[in-house]
Formats: C-alpha cells, sequence, structure tokens
C-alpha cells in the first residue's frame, strides 16, 4: 500500500514539475548578456556595421534563449545566453576597435600635414 501511495505522489510531483511549462532561466546569465548588451550600445556597437551585426545578432539569442526557457529547454536556453554575452562583447570589441583605427588615420593625416608644412615653408 505505502509503495502504491509512493509511486502516485512521485507521479504527481512530475505531472507538477511538467505543467509548469518551462525552465528555470538562468537570471545570472541573462544579467550578464543584457549588461553586455548594453555595455556594446554605449560603446558606440549601432554606428558600426560589423558591430551592428553582432549587437542584433545577441539580442536575437537573448530572445530565442527566453523562448527556449518557456519551452522547457534550459540546457540550451543557456547556451543561446551565453552566445548573446560573447556576441555583445565581440560587438563591443569591434566598435572600439573601428573608433581606434579612425583616430589612428586621424593622427596620421594630421602627421603628414604637419610634414608637408615643413618641406613647403611660407
Amino acid at each position: 500500500m505505502q509503495r502504491i501511495i509512493r509511486r502516485f505522489s512521485l507521479l504527481g510531483a512530475s505531472v507538477a514539475l511538467v505543467s509548469c511549462g518551462g525552465a528555470e532561466l538562468s537570471q545570472t546569465k541573462l544579467a550578464q548578456a543584457q549588461s553586455s548588451v548594453s555595455a556594446a550600445e554605449a560603446g558606440g556597437a549601432r554606428n558600426q556595421p560589423k558591430a551592428a551585426l553582432h549587437l542584433q545578432l545577441a539580442r536575437e539569442e537573448m530572445a530565442e534563449a527566453k523562448r527556449l526557457a518557456a519551452e522547457g529547454d534550459g540546457d540550451d536556453a543557456s547556451l543561446f545566453l551565453d552566445r548573446a554575452r560573447v556576441d555583445a562583447e565581440l560587438a563591443l570589441q569591434l566598435a572600439r576597435s573601428e573608433q581606434e583605427q579612425e583616430m589612428a588615420r586621424q593622427a596620421w593625416q594630421k602627421l603628414r600635414e604637419l610634414e608637408k608644412g615643413q618641406k613647403n615653408p611660407p
């Protein structure tokens, strides 16, 4: 009799878990991904084509992670959050790299102008 009660208890617990309708989304990973997206936006990723692409990928991956978690696939949701964080970090680095290259081009141009001015004094 106790075995039957135990089995029904386990069955009830299983049904309750399945009926919850989703897996817990790691709030830590979600916060990290959102923070990385915000940092990329603040770093100018929206203004650089390559960076903007990775920023958009990060947003889409976060949305996919939420969808997967709602369907009960917490493992894949976690992987998508990792991908979102990495894509957002890449977007930030690409934006910074482009900004630094532009600064280097401007410095090079000023140097050329100074050298040209020294060769042709007034």
